[in-house]
């Protein structure tokens, strides 16, 4: 009896274990980040299961935003933390979208606020910072997020106006602070892309930019 009722146990175990295996945020920067934007890609998937092809653009942005805030963890935006991110969620994404990633989803909201933060967002309170915030994050989006999908080209179209709108001042705005070199130069819009990266979801964020700004 007792070894019939060990392999009824077994068996269970057996079967359990066959479903979709539990998920947790790594504690890695580069693979925490990569894991939470897999989540939120098929996310995006699921709420929107007739879309063929690329994710619309804020979609899109949500994704990248998990690599810009692990690149805005110091006081200069490292393209090469966000770099390696991405790389990460193809290595990764497999491994979650066949496990429970939905149970990810408020762990990922939780760890990263401003990716969802779509209220209360206001641009640096200096003409020149929310200038050279504005330029930095547009052209950033512009160079990073691939989609072929027709609104986010209007969007890249508007975010181009605004930076040629916006050439003029920040050339001069950068001159003034002594930037006059490539590396100078580059310093301050790698400051300036933290500060916005952080101030809550990036679409949202453009939107007030090229409002002001376009």
């Amino acid at each position: 009896m007792r070894s019939k009722i060990l392999a009824v146990s077994m068996a269970a175990l057996a079967l359990c274990s066959c479903g979709p295996k539990q998920l947790a945020l790594p504690g890695d920067p580069v693979d925490k980040a990569a894991t939470c934007a897999v989540v939120s890609a098929a996310e995006a998937r699921l709420q929107s299961p007739e879309a063929k092809g690329d994710l619309d653009f804020d979609a899109q942005t949500r994704i990248i935003h998990y690599a810009m805030l692990a690149a805005s963890e110091g006081r200069n935006f490292s393209a090469k933390q966000a770099s390696a991110v991405v790389s990460r969620m193809g290595e990764l994404e497999a491994n979650i979208t066949d496990a429970k990633w939905q149970d990810l989803v408020t762990p990922c909201d939780q760890a990263y606020p401003a990716v969802k933060k779509t209220s209360g967002i206001e641009l640096p309170k200096a003409k020149f910072d929310a200038e050279l915030g504005c330029y930095s994050m547009g052209d950033f989006l512009v160079k990073t997020v691939t989609t072929t999908d027709p609104k986010a080209q209007d969007r890249f179209a508007t975010f181009q106006k605004m930076k040629r709108a916006l050439d003029g001042p920040i050339g001069s705005g950068l001159r003034a602070r002594g930037a006059s070199d490539y590396v100078g130069t580059q310093h301050l819009k790698e400051e300036a892309l933290v500060k916005m990266t952080r101030l809550g979801a990036t679409s949202e964020v453009m939107k007030i930019c090229t409002g002001r700004f376009a």
